[in-house]
């Protein structure tokens, strides 16, 4: 029964690649796997996607309601310690703003005034200021929030980390393979890595500050992983 399922095994191995997923063996000596590789952290910033949106009858005050609010949310960012190189205006916009459908009337093309949205991007070094921060952008007139995105602020070590995992998996599957199949494996033919995922948050949560008005919003920054997918081709030979 053993020898049974030896033999199946590498009747396996040796099927077209088109049938066998993310492993895969032609008749050719040669052996396709991949792994995974990821590991997690506790980040160390985030990135803040905030803005003002104005609305008036002209474009000319639309914007310039808009421009004294949005240099109030630069200021109060200032003031939170975030640095001017880590402050980036995202988008600035002005649209028209259309009269409303009303039913049995044509609708028509009239503009009854004009939008402005102007959105910044902070990123945030100091996660202990993180509440801060929010609070100093809404206190200063930011009425859009796009989220928190959490990071790593060294995202190659990570990402090596991650390259070491992917690597020792993608051995110890090797040989299991080749032990249980009867072959003898060989040296790495061909190795490729796959895009790497960024950092992506887990167990990240956001609460208002609802019932205290003097500490700062809490913020839980959870953690963060990292990705990488690597493949390689194996040569493999008949046991001796």
């Amino acid at each position: 029964m053993k020898i049974f399922a030896l033999i199946s095994l590498f009747s396996l191995l040796l099927a077209p690649p088109a049938c066998a997923g993310p492993l895969s063996a032609k008749n050719d000596g040669k052996l396709y796997l991949s792994a995974v590789g990821e590991v997690s952290g506790t980040p160390d910033m985030a990135s803040i996607n905030a803005g003002v949106i104005s609305e008036a009858v002209t474009a000319k005050a639309a914007l310039a309601s808009n421009r004294k609010q949005m240099n109030a949310v630069f200021a109060a960012l200032k003031a939170a310690r975030v640095k001017e190189k880590d402050i980036q205006t995202s988008g600035l916009t002005v649209n028209p703003i259309y009269a409303p459908y009303k039913q049995g009337i044509q609708p028509g093309k009239r503009i009854t005034g004009y939008r402005v949205s102007n959105r910044v991007q902070a990123t945030i070094r100091d996660l202990e200021g993180l509440g801060e921060a929010i609070d100093a952008l809404v206190g200063a007139g930011a009425n859009s929030i796009g989220g928190i995105a959490f990071g790593l602020s060294d995202a190659k070590n990570a990402e090596n980390k991650a390259r070491k995992d992917a690597m020792e998996k993608l051995l110890d599957k090797a040989r299991v393979y080749a032990s249980n199949a009867g072959v003898t494996l060989g040296p790495i033919l061909e190795l490729r890595e796959g895009s790497a995922a960024a950092p992506y948050p887990r167990g990240v949560f956001f609460m208002s500050n609802a019932e205290s008005k003097s500490a700062p919003t809490p913020i839980a920054a959870g953690q963060v992983s990292t990705r990488i997918t690597v493949s390689a081709t194996f040569k493999i030979t008949p046991a001796q």
